[in-house]
């Protein structure tokens, strides 16, 4: 009886067991805050690239009214407005039916009428903020606005930079709780083309 009372009152050990309770949570605490830390650098590293390939794009050739040249995204003659219509020359697009009917969509390395030259310089600014962006994360649209009048030489398309299909993969917290990889919402940002140059771009 008197070793059992002694045992109970015994406190050697005592740290080693709380540290063993306390450890594992101290350690999902700190891998979580690095994780999440990380991932959230990853979210805001790709709206900022998605807005930086938008901006880039909108200032170089986009569409072009007649003869496309080689750097255009999108290589097929456009008319000005959109749409050919017997409109005096100098009537604006926004008088124009249709002019905002017109879309047109480049994804990936490009095919088709899209320039594969263009998305990869693209896709090559938009690494430069973040380097986890693959050619199959980034769509374009091009689409008709009301911008821009007959005759112009140029349309004036709204150009759309998404950015799509992005996870972030747990490394720590994955092994340790079991946490899959984390979806991250899709990133759009829109810019009117009206800066775009009539040389190779700036």
């Amino acid at each position: 009886m008197r070793s059992l009372r002694r045992m109970l009152r015994d406190e050697r050990g005592a740290t080693l067991v709380e540290t063993t309770i306390i450890f594992p949570l101290v350690l999902i605490l700190t891998f979580g805050l690095v994780e999440f830390g990380n991932a959230f650098w990853q979210y805001h590293a790709a709206e900022k690239a998605t807005a930086v390939g938008a901006r880039w794009l909108s200032t170089r050739h986009g569409v072009r009214g007649t003869a496309a040249l080689t750097n255009e995204l999108y290589t097929a003659p456009v008319p000005d407005c959109f749409v050919n219509s017997g409109d005096t020359p100098g009537t604006a697009c926004s008088q124009v039916a249709g002019a905002t009917a017109w879309s047109q969509t480049c994804s990936g390395s490009g095919g088709g009428s899209c320039s594969s030259t263009v998305m990869a310089d693209l896709l090559a600014q938009m690494q430069a903020y973040a380097p986890f962006i693959t050619a199959a994360n980034v769509n374009v649209q091009l689409r008709g606005s009301t911008m821009g009048f007959v005759g112009r030489g140029r349309a004036v398309p709204l150009i759309t930079v998404r950015t799509t299909g992005l996870t972030y993969n747990f490394i720590t917290l994955d092994a340790l709780l079991g946490l899959g990889p984390l979806t991250m919402p899709g990133f759009a940002s829109t810019f009117v083309a009206e800066d775009q140059k009539e040389g190779p771009g700036i």
